[in-house]
C-alpha cells in the first residue's frame, strides 16, 4: 500500500513537472464534472441546469486542450463530442428561458 501510494505520489509530481496547466486542467475538469453529477444527483427531477451546464461545459472545454497536450485522440474526440452536445442543449435551454 505505501508503495503504491509513493508511486500516485511520483506519479503526480512527474504530470506537474511535465506541463503544469494541463494538470491543473485535467483536475478541475474533475471537479467540476463531480460537482455536476453530484448537484443533477442532488436536485433530480429539478436540476438547475441554467448554472450546472456552465460548470460542466467548463470541464470538457478544457479536456479538449488536455487531450491535445497529451496527444490523446480519446480525451479529444469525446471532449469535442460532449462540448457540443452540451453546449447545443445549454443554447436551446437559454433561447427557452430567455425568449
Amino acid at each position: 500500500m505505501k508503495l503504491a501510494l509513493q508511486t500516485t505520489i511520483q506519479w503526480i509530481k512527474n504530470d506537474w513537472n511535465s506541463n503544469p496547466w494541463r494538470l491543473a486542467g485535467e483536475t478541475w475538469n474533475c471537479v467540476a464534472t463531480l460537482t455536476a453529477a453530484i448537484i443533477f444527483a442532488l436536485t433530480a427531477p429539478n436540476v438547475p441546469f441554467l448554472w450546472t451546464y456552465p460548470i460542466w461545459l467548463s470541464g470538457t472545454i478544457l479536456m479538449i486542450f488536455c487531450g491535445i497536450s497529451r496527444g490523446s485522440m480519446g480525451i479529444v474526440v469525446l471532449s469535442v463530442c460532449m462540448t457540443i452536445i452540451d453546449l447545443s442543449g445549454y443554447v436551446r435551454l437559454l433561447l427557452e428561458t430567455f425568449n
